[in-house]
């Protein structure tokens, strides 16, 4: 009797047990019988993208340069044309009259300064502080070649744009340059780009700054061509055509004790100096350069009958300069040499 209600207690188990098991397999393949579709779990939402902002570049005023037509006056071998490379340019029309190893890689020397100029009048006049004393000298604008042309600035001068401009193209301070470049750009380095930027506008092909004075360096280099291009920027603002003209300057300024300093300062090139045997009434402004790598450098900002004209002269060597320049008179306007 005992047996059997074990055996019962048992079997009752066991059943139990069975449809349990059952039970719990069924839930488990209910969901695929009836097509039932688990969530996915959300995905981690991905970052947001960062804009990067694109850096500006410099802009400048623009100076529209018309294509420039070949209109050859005389032969580039022609006997009174000495200096090495030449390029003479009816600017006004934009013709190029004279064109000898035009496109020929030299360095520039002094004439660089022009384009120094250039970048600092054109920001002083948009910021209206061509006549402000914001031209401070550091030490870093003292740092130039020892044996550079320079107008004697000590650290903590204080000058004006105009007074930095006058001593940069009349007295070729390497120092002065450097005082411009720091006004600009506020170093040396960040100056260099804004020049070859502005290189790149005015599509001189041919040239390369690694300065801002034109000391001579490797990588740094123009043409004749396109220093005449520089030209004509630099001659489309009276102003600066007015200071690479005048002979001499008297300028007043503070030293950093704030006691005034006077100096006069006098043009290197001579063409525009009336007691000078090179004396040329058509120039109206010039630059000068020299160095042992580039020889004599010059450009000549010439006017004739309400036209403007420049005159580029490279590679020349000692005495060649103003007698290319009285050739190019005689052969352009029939000037004949006194």
């Amino acid at each position: 009797m005992k047996r059997k209600r074990k055996h019962r207690r048992k079997t009752y188990i066991m059943r139990r047990l069975f449809v349990g098991l059952a039970t719990i397999g069924l839930l488990a393949f209910l969901p695929a019988l009836i097509g039932f579709k688990q969530e996915p779990e959300p995905k981690a939402a991905a970052p947001a993208a960062t804009t990067v902002p694109v850096k500006q570049g410099p802009t400048f005023p623009k100076i529209q340069i018309m294509p420039w037509t070949n209109r050859p006056i005389a032969s580039s071998d022609n006997a009174g044309l000495l200096a090495e490379s030449i390029a003479f340019v009816n600017l006004t029309d934009g013709q190029i009259l004279l064109d000898k190893n035009g496109t020929e890689r030299v360095f520039p020397a002094s004439t660089t300064k022009l384009m120094t100029a250039l970048l600092a009048y054109e920001k002083a006049i948009a910021e209206k502080e061509l006549d402000q004393n914001v031209i401070i000298v550091k030490k870093s604008t003292l740092d130039i070649p020892w044996d550079s042309h320079i107008v004697h600035l000590a650290i903590g001068d204080r000058l004006t744009v105009r007074q930095a401009l006058y001593a940069t193209l009349l007295e070729s301070g390497n120092d002065a340059a450097n005082s411009l470049a720091e006004y600009v750009s506020g170093s040396t380095t960040e100056f260099v780009k804004l020049m070859n930027a502005r290189a790149e506008v005015l599509n001189l092909t041919g040239t390369k700054f690694q300065n801002a004075h034109g000391y001579s360096d490797p990588e740094h280099y123009t043409t004749a061509l396109d220093m005449a291009k520089i030209s004509y920027a630099f001659g489309t603002y009276p102003e600066l055509v007015k200071i690479a003209g005048t002979y001499e300057y008297e300028a007043k300024f503070q030293d950093q004790t704030g006691n005034l300093k006077r100096r006069w300062w006098y043009h290197l090139g001579s063409a525009i100096n009336e007691r000078s045997i090179h004396y040329s009434k058509l120039v109206k402004a010039t630059k000068t350069g020299y160095t042992d790598e580039s020889g004599y450098t010059m450009v000549f900002l010439m006017e004739h009958e309400e036209k403007q004209y420049a005159l580029v002269t490279m590679q020349a060597k000692s005495g060649q300069t103003f007698p290319t320049m009285r050739a190019v008179e005689q052969i352009a306007f029939g000037i004949t040499p006194k």
